[in-house]
């Protein structure tokens, strides 16, 4: 059974990202102290650079994937690439590309569909049924 890979394009050509146990602990050591959720929302320089290079290694543990399940591995995103090229736009498709990536990682399917449910009111409504 293949992982979970999320597609992204980026500047015209198609990129996978993974958020496996490896992507993870490889963007916890970019910093300790933020987590991933906190570096795909930083603002600033600074934070700008750490979403680049979380971007980047999303995209390596994607390739590794795919070499793993015997496929051809495709090309990585480079943070340099998105450094360099990413427009305001490219940024948000990719933002949203990562926070995907990261759902699946943790066994969740994002559906944009899908109603909210209030807990305590399902709750109420076993106990009064």
């Amino acid at each position: 059974m293949f992982a979970k890979t999320v597609s992204v394009m980026f500047r015209g050509k198609k990129y996978f990202l993974a958020y496996n146990a490896w992507a993870m602990f490889q963007i916890q050591d970019l910093s300790p102290e933020k987590g991933v959720m906190e570096i795909l929302a930083a603002q600033g320089k600074e934070g700008f650079s750490l979403f680049c290079k979380a971007a980047a290694l999303m995209s390596e543990a994607a390739e590794g994937i795919s070499r793993y399940e015997g496929r051809d591995g495709q090309e990585a995103l480079k943070s340099e690439q998105v450094m360099n090229l990413a427009r305001p736009v490219d940024l948000l498709e990719l933002r949203r590309a990562m926070l995907e990536a990261v759902a699946h990682g943790y066994g969740r399917e994002m559906n944009e569909e899908a109603e909210e449910v209030d807990l305590g009111l399902a709750e109420l409504q076993k106990k009064t049924d």
